[in-house]
């Protein structure tokens, strides 16, 4: 296995959380024009970043849970960055292996007329072969690359932690962790490739369909996130609709990462899945209306002042 899992004397904690994922050093490249064949560009700067990887981990973290981050970095100076930039956010590094190369990176190309992007993205064959042994029970596991080996390996050796996943790209390997998974969240445009159904909102046997063919291909729980519209699971064997909260058409580019976060922190506490959706639904609104919180608190107050 390339995740290679050795126990030694288990520390149980509901709060200890891992998050799967690369690395990366972002070069962003801004340009007032699109991108066209055959033509060269003048940049006057290239500017360095993080990126938003580490939104969700950072959200937990300011949660107050115990974040172990499981990825690798170079030996360099960018590696050396984002090392200290996880310790600044709280998020432990003890699985974070340091491999004697350079720093993936990736390179933004930023549209400054519509602030649309291009990401180019080198290929990580990076093995994440862990340097300790892990010597607690996660409570959580949520990955944001999709390697079945290491899931399975999470599973036959912690039966009791919790597999969240959120499907951002259709693949081979993506659909395998899925099947893996106890909670799959699935953005609309997903579920709708994967079942060949175009959802008709205001069409009940639509919304039967959809939700019916998509649960189907898995085993776990299934929450179909629609941006404008709302959550689409089931509960209670009946399939129900959380709505969004306010103007639909008003969107922040982090309530999405807001609504991923609340939610794993939810399924942390053993809350059910109806509690659970509908407090990361008022999280993804507080994002969206520019009230943004990390104090989650606040969103449960919300939550216990409306039900």
């Amino acid at each position: 296995s390339i995740f290679s899992l050795v126990i030694l004397k288990m520390v149980k904690n509901m709060n200890n959380i891992i998050v799967i994922g690369d690395l990366n050093y972002n070069l962003n490249i801004f340009l007032n024009t699109f991108l066209k064949e055959n033509n060269e560009y003048t940049i006057n700067n290239i500017t360095k970043s993080i990126g938003n990887i580490l939104n969700v981990p950072i959200v937990l973290s300011k949660y107050d849970l115990n974040v172990y981050y499981f990825s690798c970095v170079g030996n360099d100076i960018e590696g050396k960055e984002i090392i200290n930039f996880l310790h600044s956010n709280k998020i432990r590094s003890d699985y974070v292996n340091i491999l004697n190369k350079k720093t993936n990176n990736k390179y933004v190309i930023r549209n400054t007329k519509n602030n649309s992007k291009t990401i180019l993205s080198l290929k990580n064959n990076d093995k994440y072969e862990l340097i300790r042994s892990i010597n607690f029970i996660p409570n959580v596991v949520y990955s944001t690359i999709y390697n079945s080996e290491f899931i399975l390996d999470i599973k036959s050796k912690f039966r009791s932690t919790k597999i969240i996943t959120d499907l951002k790209e259709i693949s081979e390997e993506s659909i395998k962790v899925c099947k893996l998974s106890d909670y799959v969240i699935i953005p609309l445009k997903y579920a709708q490739v994967l079942t060949g159904i175009n959802l008709n909102i205001a069409n009940k046997n639509s919304i039967i369909e959809l939700y019916s063919r998509t649960k189907r291909l898995f085993s776990g729980k299934i929450i179909i996130y629609i941006e404008e519209v709302g959550c689409l699971f089931q509960n209670n064997n009946l399939i129900s609709i959380i709505p969004k909260m306010g103007d639909k058409n008003k969107v922040s580019k982090s309530s999405y990462d807001m609504f991923i976060s609340t939610f794993i922190y939810c399924i942390n506490k053993d809350y059910t899945l109806d509690k659970t959706v509908k407090i990361s639904t008022i999280s993804k609104f507080l994002s969206d209306n520019g009230k943004q919180t990390f104090n989650i608190k606040e969103v449960l107050d919300i939550y216990e002042k409306n039900n």
